[in-house]
Parts: structure tokens; C-alpha cells; sequence
């Protein structure tokens, strides 16, 4: 299974962000707690260069509890600047605002924060920055690909963030990251093969996280063949077709939005130890 999505206007948005680094103080890089390393676009790194950045990790609820624990000891004894936040809820809104405000002692000019979000498809952007205003000033949707122009917002205190488009590495070095940044949903699932994405998707289950899939879907055993779980959800939700056939493609949509929306359990792709 090939997966690239990289759309003329992600060329562009990039291009953008290169050009208004310029006019901003510090960069926000919103980011997946459910895919910690993989949900970092290395592309931004290299323009970055030696602007001020902090990793503000979203979604925190949809998150392995323990592997989120371990990412923030991870680190806080390498000395990073990192938050881990769930926009919808707040948790940890407050302190991200609180660290954007407190920089402007740091600046020799008496003005205002210059704050540019940056980060891939549907990492929350918008709903982040709606969060931390307090208003409805961005527009929010659980699909990548939903702010396509860059916005500048006023926050409360002194500080102006720059919302900016979800922006995806031109190509993914591997499988797994696909995969990965699919199931998430930073990946537009209309160009994909969704079969072979819930089939990629059950199988990193049943290795990593076999009791929350066996409780999701009711299943006697996930000590078989991907194949055989994918079947034996899809006889258990009844999405048969005439004849009794397994209606693979109603299967893989079901476990697919199950997954992004957190219904299958609190899930996490990278953690520490496979550093």
C-alpha cells in the first residue's frame, strides 16, 4: 500500500510559512500525543533554523496514559519545553498561554508575542487556537485539510498567534508512518485504500493493544491472522453482504472512525523505548 498526500496547496502553505518566519518570535509546533515522532513534519525543522519553537502535543485524551508519562519524563530530563493538551477539554490550555505570554520579558522591544502555529493535518490547529482564545475565531473539523489560508488571531494578554494550513513531509519515509499518520487521520481517507489501511491498522492492534481490540468488538480471541479479526468484527457488527459475505468496506470505515474518535481505547504509536 503506496500512501502520499501532498496537494499543490501544501507546497504553497509551506512556502508561506518559510516566508512569515520572519515576522514572528516564536513557533508553536502542534502535534499528535498519539504519534509523538511521527506526527513531527522534519521538513519544518530545516526551515526553522534557529527560531525559538516549543512542541505543544494535542489530543492528550485519545493517548496511552502510560506512554504520554513516559514521553514527558523523556523530556523533562533532556530540558525541553513540551506540553502535553487535549484542546477540547482545556487541560493544559492555560499553561501554553501562560509560557507565550511570560517570553515577553525576554524581547527588547515592548510589544506585543508573535506566535506562528504550525503542524500536519488535523492535529487540532484550530480547535487549539479556538481553545486558547476562548472564541470561534478558526475553523475546526475532524478532517485534514480544513484551514487552508494563514490568520492572524489576538490571544489573551499580549499575544497574536498565526494560524497556519496542516502541512505534511512531501513523502513518508516509510510504511508504517503512513499508516500511522492515516489511521490518525492527517491523511485524507477518500485517496486511500481503506480495506488495507483497517487491515495494517488490526494487525499494529493485536501486537500492541490486543485486549482494548478484543473488547471493542466483542471478539473471543485476537490470537489469529489480521484477516480472521477483521472478519470476525465485521460478522460481529453484522456488515454482511447477500450470501454472507463480509462487507470489508463498512468494516474498515467503522474501525477506522472508532479509531480517530478514540472509541477503541486510548492508543498510542510511538513510544519512548523504540527510540
Amino acid at each position: 500500500m503506496n500512501i502520499q498526500w501532498y496537494p499543490g496547496h501544501m507546497a504553497k502553505a509551506t512556502r508561506l510559512i518559510k516566508e512569515d518566519l520572519k515576522n514572528v518570535d516564536i513557533v508553536v509546533k502542534l502535534l499528535d500525543s498519539r504519534a509523538v515522532i511521527r506526527s513531527e513534519n522534519n521538513d519544518f525543522n530545516k526551515i526553522l533554523n534557529q527560531k525559538k519553537f516549543i512542541r505543544v502535543y494535542n489530543k492528550c485524551d485519545l493517548a496511552d496514559e502510560n506512554e504520554t508519562m513516559k514521553w514527558q519524563n523523556y523530556f523533562k530530563e533532556k530540558g525541553e519545553d513540551v506540553f502535553f493538551i487535549d484542546s477540547m477539554s482545556k487541560k493544559g490550555i492555560n499553561e501554553v498561554l501562560s509560557y507565550l505570554n511570560n517570553i515577553k520579558s525576554t524581547f527588547r522591544a515592548n510589544r506585543e508575542v508573535r506566535a506562528m502555529v504550525v503542524g500536519i493535518p488535523n492535529v487540532g490547529k484550530s480547535m487549539f487556537i479556538n481553545s486558547i482564545t476562548k472564541k470561534s475565531n478558526a475553523k475546526t473539523g475532524n478532517r485534514p485539510g480544513v484551514t487552508l489560508s494563514k490568520q492572524w488571531i489576538k490571544v489573551k494578554g499580549e499575544v497574536y498567534l498565526l494560524d497556519t494550513p496542516g502541512v505534511l513531509p512531501p513523502k513518508f519515509e516509510n510504511l508504517e508512518d503512513g499508516v500511522c499518520l492515516a489511521s490518525i487521520g492527517s491523511v485524507k481517507d477518500t485517496i486511500l485504500d481503506r480495506e488495507e489501511l483497517c487491515l495494517k491498522l488490526i494487525e499494529f492492534l493485536i501486537e500492541r493493544y490486543p485486549d482494548k481490540l478484543k473488547e471493542r468488538y466483542k471478539l473471543e480471541s485476537v490470537e489469529k491472522m489480521p484477516i480472521e479479526v477483521y472478519e470476525d468484527i465485521g460478522r460481529k457488527r453484522g456488515f454482511l453482504l447477500k450470501g454472507g459475505e463480509i462487507d470489508y468496506l463498512r468494516t474498515a470505515v467503522t474501525v477506522l472512525d472508532e479509531f480517530k474518535n478514540g472509541l477503541i481505547g486510548r492508543i498510542s504509536f510511538d513510544r519512548v523505548c523504540d527510540l
